[in-house]
């Protein structure tokens, strides 16, 4: 597994990062039982997976503490690169914003205990918080990197302008956005911008909560009944059919590499500039197999053009229905 450093750190993530949200279960993304979850880390440490990325949303914490009981367990902690959030927390049935200094300080002992660490590899801000200003989450952030308790700081689902905020209050190293081949908002302004000053993407949903794996277009597979995909426009015509098509055509490009649709979407984001590492989440033991033969070979020049040219036209036909 390939490992690429993030700038102005000691910290190697590695290629994939191993994407946990699922773990967590719920509402989101409905039973998971923790033996797989421990299941899918322990195979994803074999496979040279290294980095894994939680958050304390993800199942009112129970993704944390699987990932915590498992690192302690295994004795781990040295050589598993460790990402968490904060900034978003559970009020009854409903999520809210909170990124006052309070709370950050609250939400980082809570995490530490969950995942049982004096310190966190990289630390990240969720979501901004409508109700607070950019400048204070930025000062909070600062002081835990200077104390230690964190090795780098990042920022998730931040918009250019806030960036720029946040990087005059605090050193800032990773960001990470949602980033696939149907969502590719990043590239115009994120990316040239990430890359002019140093900041490692790591970037989420490379699978587009696993609609560009074909499995809903062509293996019979029924939506689930979650939060995450039941009502997905991806998947609701008159955008399935147009989905469909270009799916169909990119899955003609894997065969000719004996790979998967995953493997393809997989390798394809993980390629594209600017991007460090992606985050791919998984249920199965089999899903990590699947994922990380994803890399490891390349998409030749002729085939990638190709891979473009299917992705502009299904944008041009989507965006001609949104008018």
């Amino acid at each position: 597994m390939e490992l690429r450093k993030i700038p102005e750190t000691t910290i190697s993530v590695s290629a994939i990062t191993l994407g946990t949200w699922a773990f967590g279960g719920g509402k989101w993304w409905g039973t998971q039982l923790d033996e797989d979850s421990c299941a899918v880390l322990i195979e994803s440490v074999n496979r040279g997976i290294i980095s894994i990325d939680t958050a304390p949303i993800y199942g009112k914490g129970r993704s944390e503490k699987i990932i915590g009981d498992f690192i302690r367990k295994k004795r781990l902690r040295d050589k598993i690169v460790l990402a968490t959030k904060l900034g978003l927390s559970w009020k009854g049935s409903r999520v809210r914003h909170n990124l006052r200094k309070k709370r950050m300080l609250q939400e980082l002992d809570e995490s530490r205990q969950r995942l049982q660490t004096d310190f966190f590899d990289i630390y990240q801000v969720h979501w901004p918080d409508p109700e607070t200003s950019v400048s204070e989450t930025a000062d909070v952030m600062s002081n835990f990197y200077k104390k230690g308790l964190i090795k780098a700081v990042g920022v998730s689902n931040y918009s250019v302008d806030q960036i720029k905020e946040f990087m005059k209050h605090s050193p800032l190293h990773v960001l990470q956005p949602p980033y696939n081949m149907f969502r590719r908002e990043i590239e115009k302004e994120i990316i040239p911008f990430c890359l002019k000053n140093n900041i490692a993407i790591i970037g989420y949903s490379p699978l587009n909560s696993g609609i560009l794996t074909g499995k809903f277009f062509f293996q019979n597979v029924e939506v689930p009944d979650d939060l995450c995909r039941k009502d997905h426009q991806d998947v609701k015509e008159p955008f399935f059919s147009i989905n469909k098509q270009c799916l169909k055509q990119l899955k003609n490009i894997a065969d000719k590499y004996n790979k998967t649709l995953t493997q393809l979407v997989i390798n394809w984001t993980r390629s594209r500039k600017g991007i460090t590492s992606i985050i791919v989440g998984a249920r199965k033991t089999c899903q990590i197999e699947e994922n990380v033969d994803g890399l490891g070979w390349e998409i030749d020049g002729q085939d990638d053009q190709e891979i473009e040219s299917l992705l502009k036209k299904r944008e041009d036909k989507i965006n001609c229905l949104k008018k």
